[in-house]
């Protein structure tokens, strides 16, 4: 028998627990395989800010999950990053453009990584050609050196020399030459773009200095305001309520190219199907006469948008996640709605309507056989 027994206060000490370390991160919590190949290439790639930890958060997002793209958004992008919204939507554009990342259908479409690293674009240089108007700002020149403007005419660089003491060295590039003048005319460039792309044609002169003076905070002009452009086509070609009628200043004051875009509807193809299948005493929609002011328009963008983004309670998953694949599941509805006995009627033109049919319940209903 191995019982001891002690006076109190004198029971030995017991050997100290030591504590468990920490193990780190393991392979076995999750791990992306990406190729030596690959991962070089991103090294030349010459990312640019937030490009990079976006680059590597959308590989880690679907290669990761064993999936080729993910829909993101920016906001999603945005806190898993703890980025700035208007840094994560220029850099995915940028990151687009150059063909390192690919979006899937239109805006709100999925995102995924081009490991096809011969497809990658060269970055923006625009950032080169256009000088901000204001001379007491600084520059960045090309060769990655600050240059101050002191008096709108003399061009100082931080080591004291003048365009004038550089002239003759053959070991930079030499700075450009553009005047203010020239630098304002690039920016009225822009904004003539921007005046063009939509919007409604009001208020032209406050507009402009709104532009001008959004574009002198910028570090890369030229793309931010190749952004605006894009971002207002793509909201009118999804038409956004109300948005063709929207002031071009009212857009810049409120910064709406950070408001989330609606998923685009592809209006002139479900037309074309709701033509095609439905009896010939069944009205006729021509694009003309659909337009977003319509009840029927409306309808039909948002019940698009419920079934391409949001999960059915049955399924877990949306509808469709494709344009094409939606085009088609309409289609379907009214070949199903054409074969109803009512809509056989000759007086069924009377309310067998496009604009009907196109609300969302009404559509479901049609789809499981409910309209009888």
């Amino acid at each position: 028998m191995n019982s001891i027994a002690y006076f109190p206060g004198h029971e030995p000490e017991s050997a100290p627990v030591p504590e468990e370390q920490p193990r780190g991160p393991q392979l076995e919590n999750g791990y992306v395989r990406i190729s030596h190949e690959v991962m070089r290439a991103l090294g030349r790639a010459r990312l640019r800010g937030s490009e990079y930890p976006i680059v590597l958060f959308v590989i880690d997002e679907t290669w990761g999950w064993h999936v080729k793209n993910k829909v993101m958004t920016t906001n999603y992008i945005s806190e898993g990053l703890q980025i700035p919204k208007g840094k994560v939507s220029t850099a995915v554009a940028e990151l687009i453009r150059r063909g390192i990342l690919y979006r899937v259908g239109d805006s709100q479409g999925p995102i995924g990584f081009n490991k096809h690293h011969g497809q990658w674009k060269a970055k923006s240089s625009a950032s080169k050609t256009v000088k901000r108007a204001n001379p007491e700002w600084e520059m960045i020149h090309q060769n990655g050196e600050r240059i101050v403007s002191q008096n709108g005419e003399q061009t100082v660089h931080q080591n004291g020399e003048s365009n004038k003491d550089r002239k003759d060295r053959k070991d930079i590039t030499p700075l450009s030459d553009q005047s203010d003048d020239e630098a304002r005319a690039d920016l009225e460039s822009l904004f003539d773009e921007f005046w063009q792309a939509g919007l409604r044609k009001d208020g032209k002169k406050p507009a402009r200095e709104k532009f001008i003076a959004l574009l002198n905070k910028q570090s890369d002009p030229a793309s931010f305001a190749r952004r605006l452009v894009d971002d207002v086509r793509i909201r009118l070609d999804a038409a956004v309520p109300g948005f063709d009628k929207l002031h071009p200043k009212t857009y810049l004051n409120q910064q709406r190219w950070l408001d989330d875009v609606p998923e685009r509807c592809p209006h002139a193809a479900i037309l074309a199907a709701w033509n095609e299948e439905m009896p010939a005493h069944i009205e006729k929609i021509s694009a003309d006469d659909w337009t977003p002011e319509s009840r029927g328009f409306q309808a039909l963008a948002s019940a698009w948008e419920n079934f391409k983004t949001k999960p059915r309670a049955s399924t877990g998953k949306p509808v469709f996640t494709e344009e094409q694949e939606g085009i088609e599941f309409y289609r379907e509805v009214f070949r199903r709605l054409a074969k109803v006995d009512r809509v056989q009627g000759e007086d069924a033109f009377r309310w067998c309507r496009l604009s009907w049919a196109a609300q969302q319940q009404v559509t479901v209903q049609i789809f499981k056989g409910e309209v009888a």
